[in-house]
């Protein structure tokens, strides 16, 4: 303890040189700790928003499913996908099971015609559990109509929801009647009239520009699929179990392939990635610079202190208790540097998140986001010991220097 607190006076006689040294460990402790929960705040916004556009917790899908494969779905399809997902609900991890058809073709508007990738849901259980009701945007309207709603569970009802830029491709309006067209699951062509009764904003331009929903009944007509489904979407009671479930549920159904919702989540585990390693650049160059500010701090002061080390060593104090001191030097540094940057990384993002700041939308996206930088204690603590971790090995060089001084050159040094 006697080391502790000679190192403790030691920084604060050096008042200058400590406060700039602590300035620059608050400010890379909360460049780091902001950054982990901006992070997290667009992890958790990618995760939820993959899971409530349709993914779900775990989707069971055929067995010659292919990522990415744009093809007719129903050529590989779970053959009695409602009888599936009548036996699913029973399961007691299971909170729902969404069936869900894909399909392509065309959607004409008379003179104009575009290729469409469809959805087919059911029409009442979709909006307990997914965010398309939140999708739903006003848009343009024919005169005299409503705005957008969401479908009706009327089986009879051939309605559809457009993408914004699909229905702005097709210059078609809430209350317009187009005509999709697409194969049957036989191979023959069909069609069917449908009335616009909303326009979505799913988040992507790529995905407003082609896609639609319907119900299951219209696709059924207009696909002759029967019960056949292309996934089935479940919904866990306990989310975070989405990868034991999966390998359950998958040892329970083997002739499909249940796959949780990251593996499907293409875009979440691109930006996962790309954000992963842009905070490891910056953390490693916020690390780089505690590394060398606090080298010099520690350097500067055994070159001003080493009649003082001298001295110490001829009272008796050996040579790896002067390493030790300079570590102490070190750890109440950043101890120090680490309580008033989470200090103030808490006071930064309470104005912040204040403030309601809308960020720009991100590049292929078509809308921006409120900010919202989490809490998240867990960055807090690795911060902290990385910043630790850092500020005691720079410490160890001007120890290791201090502790190879002879005694006698020590108490000569002017």
């Amino acid at each position: 303890m006697i080391l502790a607190r000679l190192a403790l006076r030691n920084l604060l006689r050096q008042r200058r040189r400590t406060a700039l040294t602590l300035m620059v460990v608050v400010a890379g402790f909360v460049a780091l700790s902001l950054a982990g929960g901006f992070m997290a705040q667009t992890f958790k916004g990618l995760a939820d928003g993959a899971i409530r556009g349709g993914l779900g917790d775990l989707q069971v899908l055929p067995p010659g499913h292919r990522d990415g494969d744009e093809r007719q779905s129903l050529e590989r399809s779970l053959p009695d996908g409602e009888a599936l997902a009548a036996q699913l609900r029973r399961d007691p991890a299971v909170a729902e099971v969404l069936p869900r058809t894909q399909f392509m073709g065309l959607i004409s508007s008379g003179p104009q015609s575009v290729a469409f990738l469809g959805t087919a849901v059911d029409p009442l259980r979709e909006p307990r559990f997914m965010a398309c009701l939140d999708a739903l945007k006003d848009g343009a309207k024919a005169p005299g109509g409503a705005g957008s709603r969401w479908l009706s569970a009327d089986p009879d009802a051939r309605e559809v929801i457009l993408g914004t830029g699909l229905a702005r491709a097709l210059g078609a309006s809430v209350g317009s009647s187009l005509t999709l067209m697409s194969t049957t699951k036989a191979g023959a062509l069909n069609g069917v009239d449908v009335e616009v009764v909303g326009l979505q904003d799913l988040g992507l331009k790529e995905l407003n520009d082609r896609s639609l929903t319907v119900s299951l009944a219209t696709a059924g007509q207009l696909l002759e699929a029967g019960p056949a489904r292309s996934a089935l979407s479940i919904v866990l009671r306990h989310p975070g179990a989405a990868a034991q479930e999966a390998v359950r549920l998958q040892a329970l159904l083997p002739g499909t392939r249940v796959r949780p919702w990251y593996e499907l989540a293409t875009f979440y585990r691109q930006v996962k990635l790309l954000y992963t390693a842009i905070f490891g650049f910056m953390g490693l160059v916020l690390f780089l610079v505690v590394l060398l500010a606090t080298v010099n701090t520690l350097l500067m002061s055994v070159l001003e202190r080493i009649r003082e080390f001298g001295v110490l060593r001829a009272l008796g104090l050996q040579s790896r208790q002067l390493l030790s001191l300079l570590q102490w030097e070190g750890a109440f540094l950043g101890l120090l540097g680490s309580g008033l940057g989470l200090a103030a990384t808490l006071l930064l993002r309470a104005g912040l998140n204040a403030l309601h700041l809308r960020m720009p939308a991100p590049p292929g996206t078509s809308h921006g986001y409120e900010l919202d930088i989490h809490f998240v204690p867990l960055v807090y603590v690795a911060v902290a010991l990385g910043l630790q971790a850092t500020i005691q090995l720079s410490a160890l060089f001007p120890g290791l220097k201090a502790a190879r001084l002879r005694i006698v050159e020590a108490l000569r040094h002017v």
